[in-house]
């Protein structure tokens, strides 16, 4: 009998020295890498992956052999949890910052595995767990994208015509002109030429006027329109009167008399010197052709008195005016 029992102990012996290998090996299995991830997506988010990690690291239940797997599609994050009890889940995630959330969803809900049958079965749309995160609608984004848009031009060139009306110093003028800048990294530089027609607000001959200006100033680009601000010199010289009303007496009973000779000319004034503010709100920054609407102001001396005619316009010291034009240019 006493020896019955020592080969009895000599077998269980035996035995839990067999099985202790397995016990560690299993052990083993579980201290694996948990956290695969594809080129892709270890390249674009490395501080995500240490993130994962890190949460992994805090479960001492369902994570301690979960294993998961991100991959990266054109479009969408694919994120799969698989549990060390076979349960397993996988989302379809458009942005980054939804894969913590759905990992921690997923750890806490996971699903059952499906049936053998429908394995093979195609799913038209991933099923979500309770309590996870829904994909977004919106598309993966490129963070970099907002950057570009925004960001000003390196180089641009562009010509615009536009017309508009001032008013000031009480007088009223309509005009049209033409600018042309240079754009580089937003800063601008150019040049303005505008002809007006003047008049009193309080009646009298109307006069032209050219005016030349040299610009410079600063664009910043919002969401889908741009907004400059210039300033410059410039010159303006006031041109001959467009119509005139000349009168004169003839005796009707005396012998015939010969007309009176036209009055000469007027000639134009002696260039005077004006400063020039604006700001203009270009819509569609980005496109060839482009629209905007512009508000300016200018300042500086009348025309000199000797050369202005009675009832006729002199340059107004100040005016307001508000145009309207299009825009020809570089993306």
């Amino acid at each position: 009998m006493a020896r019955l029992r020592s080969h009895f102990a000599a077998a269980l012996l035996a035995a839990l020295a067999g099985a202790w290998p397995t016990a560690g090996a299993a052990a083993e299995t579980c201290a694996g890498r948990a956290i695969e991830a594809d080129q892709t997506f270890s390249e674009r988010w490395p501080e995500l992956l240490d993130r994962l990690g890190t949460e992994l690291a805090s479960r001492r239940d369902e994570a301690d052999c979960a294993r998961v797997t991100l991959r990266m599609s054109p479009s969408t994050i694919l994120l799969t949890v698989s549990l060390r009890d076979g349960r397993s889940a996988t989302r379809e995630l458009m942005r980054s910052e939804d894969v913590l959330p759905s990992l921690q969803a997923l750890l806490l809900v996971p699903e059952r595995p499906a049936p053998a049958a429908s394995v093979t079965k195609p799913r038209s749309r991933p099923t979500r767990a309770r309590g996870a995160i829904a994909p977004s609608s919106l598309p993966l984004r490129d963070e970099s994208a907002g950057e570009r848009l925004t960001e000003a031009r390196r180089l641009g060139l562009e010509l615009s015509l536009f017309t508009g009306s001032r008013v000031g110093d009480g007088q009223v003028s309509l005009g049209a002109g033409a600018q042309s800048f240079i754009e580089l990294y937003g800063w601008l530089l150019g040049f303005q030429g505008r002809a007006d027609a003047y008049r009193p607000l309080s009646g009298g001959d109307p006069e032209t006027a050219l005016e030349l200006a040299v610009l410079g100033g600063k664009r910043w680009e919002l969401a889908g329109a741009a907004l400059d601000l210039v300033a410059g010199p410039g010159v303006a010289t006031k041109g001959f009167a467009l119509s005139r009303t000349e009168s004169a007496h003839v005796d009707a009973t005396g012998p015939s008399a010969s007309p009176a000779p036209p009055a000469p000319e007027e000639p134009s004034s002696r260039p005077v010197p004006r400063l020039l503010l604006g700001a203009r709100l270009g819509f569609s920054p980005r496109s060839v052709f482009r629209t905007f609407v512009a508000m300016d102001a200018e300042l500086g001396p009348a025309s000199q008195p000797g050369n202005d005619a009675e009832g006729s316009a002199s340059l107004p010291r100040f005016a307001f005016g508000l145009s309207l034009g299009a825009t020809v240019g570089t993306r």
